[in-house]
């Protein structure tokens, strides 16, 4: 027995039914929360003021030198005190330890193992081994979904992320806090697969004046249970079904400020927003395997059965009995069509296998006359040219070295450029609120509000005008911030304030490294040919994900030399921005099948002209036109 389309099996059990909503509710929820783990570390590892620990019966001005311009503005070193209180000479390096301040930060990583001056990079560690361990967990989680299914891995991302997060609260000393902080970014960043995989088949699915749509989705992190929404949700509702989650991974970044703000010290504070991920974990085991992924292995035809009549009874509906492809001869209609096996099937095969319909008597005709009268229009030609065309597809077979040939190469190294630039410069103002000018809690929640408008428009943008010009603009706008902030002083001649100017002006670059994600994912999916689509998504990801690992070092850096984080990312922005430029737009353009479509593509063209694309065949067999002209002839 046969199955229809996945998407016409959705539609007869009610395209946008209870289980869907249950989904939609599941997925907002888990997007809100999870992603916390991400960047909770600046509030985890924010470094408090501090200075050396006083000697019994001195004072602070008779213990610690000052540092900084004496015509500015001065304060007390955080790392030095005098050999001798009292007198003004040498100084050395603390040697009893700090002093914290509990004025904004109240106990975080920092003060509570002494991580400042000599012990430094630990917050910038911290962060950096969370993005170690997501690498290692994209590609053991992706082969599990590939291997045992979805909900599978899901179940074992949840339990090892619940496990691990609660650990840390735990934990004795530093070291550990970065062991168990690896294991849960390897349980945190599989989703990303799943993602990367549900985004390509959405996009596929969507005609090209709304592929800009899907991207609403993937417009930050996201999170594994997407796929399973995505699988289950036909075209039309996928937009909206995978819209709220995205938007609501900012409103969790700004509940997770008030929860800082709230809640002082870093152990309560990972527990805190720990515990609704856990909470979320026992809805996960309710969770019905996704219908694709089952019917993609033939041997899990029961499996696929009694998932449906599940799917059909959350539903409040039947399954209808017209679900599934009859064995038997099905009736005519109004168009000869042959129902064939996959391309991988011989051509005898398919043939054999075949289900024909045909529109001229309204008669069921069975399956060896219909073939006899096929044969005498030429089927052995057909036959010759559909086998060609599996020789072909079996050619296609691609590995990691055709991104790095011509004309890939371009793509990949400007795709590659965009990712890093993106991924250095989003943690960049994302991990320095703490910096900026004023409270940090405020800061960091203006940070995380920017990114609501930019999530919502980023489709519609994206769908009105060119891609590469919009991608282009933005990281233009990213550099122009970037170099007023490093422009500015951080306050007048005569007193003037110039922070919340920077605060401002920082905001700004937020929002539109932001609007960037969207662009580029739609880059990928629309200038990756298809044989290497799926490794051109892999790649780019590495590469985001080592700038997610150095970007945090990068901050550090600033420590030594003044701005230096601030120039690079200006820098970045400025060189992604004219890169860019370089590559077609897509806006308007069929998806490339082989690598022949790109070079079409690529090249420099008349704006009047489309490029000529290999046709993607739906059907797995289409009749040759002779044999159209042939039966012409005869009537």
């Amino acid at each position: 027995m046969t199955f229809v389309s996945t998407d016409n099996i959705l539609n007869k059990l009610k395209p946008f039914g209870r289980l869907q909503i249950i989904l939609l509710i599941t997925s907002a929820y888990i997007q809100c929360f999870t992603p916390l783990m991400e960047q909770c570390i600046v509030f985890l590892a924010a470094t408090p003021e501090h200075h050396c620990i006083l000697q019994e019966g001195y004072y602070k001005n008779q213990s610690i030198p000052l540092e900084g311009d004496i015509d500015v503005s001065q304060v007390y070193s955080s790392c030095r005190e005098y050999v001798q209180p009292g007198i003004y000479n040498d100084t050395q390096d603390c040697q009893n330890g700090w002093e914290f301040s509990t004025d904004v930060y109240g106990e975080t990583i920092i003060s509570e193992w002494d991580l400042v001056c000599t012990n430094n990079p630990a917050a910038e560690l911290g962060q950096s081994i969370l993005h170690v361990g997501g690498m290692v967990g994209a590609f053991a989680f992706g082969m599990l979904a590939d291997r045992f299914g979805r909900r599978p891995s899901i179940l074992l991302a949840f339990l090892l992320y619940d496990i691990f997060c609660l650990v840390i609260c735990l934990s004795p000393n530093f070291a550990s806090f970065l062991v168990f902080r690896f294991f849960g970014g390897v349980a945190h960043m599989e989703y990303f697969i799943f993602s990367i995989n549900s985004f390509g088949y959405i996009h596929s699915l969507l005609p090209i004046t709304q592929r800009a749509l899907c991207l609403v989705s993937l417009t930050g992190d996201w999170i594994c249970i997407n796929s399973i929404v995505s699988e289950y949700m036909i075209p039309k509702y996928r937009s909206i079904a995978m819209t709220v989650p995205s938007v609501l991974f900012s409103v969790g970044l700004m509940f997770m400020s008030l929860l800082a703000f709230l809640i002082r010290d870093w152990r309560y504070l990972q527990l805190a927003i720990t515990a609704p991920v856990v909470l979320a974990t026992f809805g996960i085991w309710f969770l019905p395997e996704s219908l694709r992924w089952l019917m993609n292995d033939a041997k899990k035809e029961e499996a696929v059965n009694q998932l449906i009549e599940k799917l059909a009874k959350i539903n409040g509906t039947e399954v209808p009995k017209d679900i599934y492809y009859q064995t038997e001869p099905i009736p005519a209609k109004d168009i000869f069509t042959i129902y064939a096996g996959d391309l991988s099937l011989n051509c005898d095969e398919r043939l054999n296998n075949s289900t024909v319909q045909h529109s001229s008597d309204g008669e069921q005709n069975n399956l060896e006359k219909t073939v006899k009268d096929i044969e005498s229009n030429n089927i052995d030609e057909t036959k010759e040219r559909l086998e060609g065309d599996v020789q072909s597809k079996s050619e296609e077979k691609k590995t990691y070295l055709d991104l790095f040939k011509p004309p890939v190469l371009h793509v990949t190294i400007v795709l590659s450029v965009l990712r890093f630039t993106l991924t250095v410069v989003y943690f960049g103002f994302a991990l320095s609120t703490g910096r900026l000018s004023g409270d940090p809690y405020l800061n960091f929640f203006y940070s995380a509000l920017v990114e609501v408008p930019a999530r919502i428009l980023s489709p519609f943008i994206y769908g009105w005008f060119r891609r590469t010009y919009v991608l282009s603009f933005c990281h233009f706008m990213c550099f122009a911030a970037l170099t007023v902030i490093l422009l500015i002083p951080d306050q007048t001649k005569n007193g003037t304030d110039l922070g919340t100017l920077k605060v401002w002006l920082s905001l700004l670059g937020k929002f539109f490294i932001t609007m960037t994600l969207g662009g580029l994912l739609l880059l990928i999916m629309e200038l990756n040919p298809t044989p290497l689509r799926n490794m051109g998504n892999g790649w780019t990801l590495c590469v985001g994900r080592i700038g997610a690992i150095l970007a945090p070092f990068m901050l550090y850096v600033d420590k030594y030399l003044q701005n230096f984080s601030t120039i690079l990312m200006a820098a970045l922005s400025l060189v992604t921005a004219f890169s860019i430029l370089t590559l077609p737009d897509t806006r308007k353009t069929t998806q490339p099948q082989t690598i022949e479509d790109l070079r079409q593509i690529m090249k420099p063209r008349n704006k009047k002209k489309k490029p000529e694309m290999t046709e993607q065949r739906n059907e797995a067999f289409q009749p040759d036109s002779r044999v159209e002209n042939d039966k012409e002839d005869e009537e």
